[in-house]
């Protein structure tokens, strides 16, 4: 069993109170310039700047410089005399969403670590310190739990740790950055941009080779080298294209375009679409700003930020951080999908766009 703060559902934190009570005896920049990390210039400059713009003094130090998270996480620990928590080690379990919700980790600035005791009635929590009496009190309630123990972590990690345990298909979400034209090379250097796109798109799930090469006149397949990227590669003389006289009929548009996730994400995601009978394709920028109003863009919040909403005719099913919401709906999304992805609500959701996209078009038509 962990040693640390203790409440209960019943109010039963009265020593949990008494002891922040007596933490508040010596404030943190004394004990910051008794440990010797701060000199009393450097207090002052950090004082200053806490009581103008609001900012948690321990935060404070950090941002300018005079002490890590990691020293001001022990000053604090110490005084408090509880243990603390390295986050990046521990394995955080997917079933805790459960247990506690988003809206509450991230309100209340918690994150689950395990369940203990008779029908895991104690609840093991990691807090950024100093923590919270009254958030652990609405923890405790809000959990049913018998108790709640609470170590100590710096607000930074916690939000890391927020983010890998009910957002994970947000980790690798990147903001795409276009390609800038360069007017003397776009007919004249044998780029690969288009090729390394269609890369992307296909080779998602099953990798490809590519760059051709000469050998007795034929040409030859081999892979691509991993020491530069693969925008940054240039190919052999492709072979001479012979028009046969027959126009190519245009693709099909997906119904839905993912764009913008990490590598794991994106194949779950063309997995889970698949299988519900859903035609999806991995988009480029491009893809997204020609896309149709009767398809459906799937992608994270920060990666559609990158692209400008003009033009943009397809509906945007978005996917963020419940704090994200109002930017979501400032970006012109037509639905916003927060916490954990639930495979049946986005399955839900993606249909009802199709829906909604289908029928606009039928008014106007």
């Amino acid at each position: 069993m962990c040693r640390g703060w203790h409440a209960g559902r019943n109010g039963s934190s009265q020593h949990h109170h008494a002891r922040a009570r007596s933490m508040r005896k010596k404030r943190l920049g004394d004990l910051l310039q008794a440990a010797g990390l701060v000199d009393e210039l450097q207090l002052r400059a950090a004082l200053g700047f806490h009581h103008k713009w609001g900012t948690p003094l321990g935060q404070v130090v950090v941002d300018l410089g005079f002490c890590t998270a990691q020293q001001v996480l022990e000053l604090l620990a110490n005084q408090a005399q509880l243990p603390m928590v390295d986050l990046d080690a521990e394995m955080l379990d997917p079933q805790l969403v459960e247990v506690l919700p988003v809206r509450v980790a991230e309100s209340c600035r918690v994150i689950p670590l395990r369940q203990e005791g008779p029908r895991d009635s104690v609840l093991v929590v990691a807090t950024a310190a100093p923590g919270d009496p009254v958030a652990l009190d609405e923890v405790a309630r809000l959990t049913g739990k018998t108790r709640v123990v609470t170590l100590l972590a710096t607000d930074a990690a916690i939000s890391q740790a927020i983010d890998r345990l009910y957002y994970p298909h947000l980790q690798d979400a990147r903001r795409p950055v276009d390609p800038i034209p360069l007017p003397e090379a776009d007919e004249k250097l044998p780029l690969v941009t288009e090729r390394a796109e269609c890369l992307m798109l296909d080779g998602l799930l099953r990798r490809r080779e590519s760059a051709y090469t000469f050998k007795n006149g034929l040409p030859v397949m081999k892979p691509l080298t991993e020491d530069i990227p693969v925008a940054a590669r240039t190919t052999e003389p492709e072979m001479t294209r012979v028009d046969v006289g027959r126009r190519k009929a245009k693709p099909r548009e997906p119904e839905v375009w993912v764009y913008g996730w990490g590598l794991k994400a994106t194949q779950g995601l063309m997995e889970l679409l698949a299988s519900a009978g859903l035609k999806a394709q991995v988009a480029r920028t491009e893809d997204v700003r020609k896309a149709s109003a009767c398809s459906v863009v799937l992608a994270p919040l920060q990666s559609v930020e990158s692209v400008k909403r003009r033009g943009v005719q397809a509906r945007l099913l978005l996917a963020g951080r419940s704090r994200d919401m109002d930017r979501a709906w400032a970006l012109g999304a037509q639905e916003f999908l927060s916490g954990p992805l639930r495979a049946d609500c986005l399955i839900d959701a993606v249909h009802e766009q199709l829906r909604a996209g289908r029928e606009s078009l039928r008014q106007v038509g």
